[in-house]
């Protein structure tokens, strides 16, 4: 009985520090849940800002890792901007420096997505890379725009992927190989983004691509505009499917 009356505190216990964690956040991680159940005591400050509507905005943090101050003079700019917040809503963000979703800086983007007008920005890169492909490193170069929307960015890019071979007399050959490519990007204004890559073989060149070739990749931002990229190529008609595997910067 004794057995039964401790497991019975426990599961009480587990579920007062999980309901620590409102419904009316932001999609955070498992990890971060397990975090705040098992350190129900970490969060120690809370400010609320409470709009002409009703609404409320709450932001519940540890002030050895957030100064009060700092963070309510920030977010009171944050908030003075936002127009589309649901009459009598609340919405809460629990802030903690070691989960991106959970830093101060992720906090105001998904402000600035959820409630403030958003005006399209366009981006302009050229993209510099290293791929793997089909037993071949081949850099990659080109140019890049992208119109940045509220929740996606829609680009279009020209890239080049290069291979070179020995000459038998001395030498390298150069095989230019010009892909046109159609891009998504994923919450762009949140950190770590996504990029879905599609592309169209030009002309092609070289060891590896032959006759009609297409792309299709995707690319994780690691930190700043370093990225992981990943795909496959269809090639030689479609009829052969390469794996590929490189970094990207931009």
């Amino acid at each position: 009985m004794k057995k039964i009356i401790i497991l019975i505190f426990l599961c009480c216990f587990s579920y007062l520090a999980q309901a620590q964690l409102k419904d009316n956040t932001p999609t955070y991680t498992s990890s971060f849940k397990n975090f705040t159940k098992n350190n129900p005591d970490y969060f120690t400050d809370t400010l609320v800002f409470v709009m002409p509507n009703k609404g409320r905005l709450e932001a519940i943090f540890n002030s050895n890792d957030y100064p009060k101050d700092d963070i309510e003079e920030k977010l009171l700019r944050a908030v003075k901007s936002i127009k589309d917040f649901n009459k009598d809503g609340v919405r809460t963000y629990y802030l903690h420096p070691d989960w991106a979703e959970n830093t101060f800086i992720g906090a105001l983007k998904d402000i600035i997505t959820q409630y403030i007008p958003h005006r399209k920005s366009y981006t302009l890169g050229i993209p510099f890379g290293l791929d793997y492909i089909g037993g071949k490193f081949a850099p990659e170069m080109g140019f890049r725009t992208v119109v940045n929307l509220k929740k996606i960015g829609l680009g279009a890019s020209i890239t080049n992927s290069v291979f070179f071979t020995d000459k038998p007399d001395g030498g390298v050959n150069v095989f230019h190989n010009p892909f046109i490519n159609a891009e998504i990007l994923i919450n762009p204004t949140k950190a770590p983004w996504s990029t879905i890559q599609i592309g169209y073989l030009l002309k092609d060149s070289g060891p590896v691509f032959q006759g009609k070739t297409f792309k299709a990749s995707y690319r994780y931002n690691i930190k700043g505009n370093l990225q992981l990229n990943g795909g496959f190529i269809f090639t030689d008609n479609i009829k052969t499917i390469i794996p590929t595997v490189g970094v990207r910067l931009f």
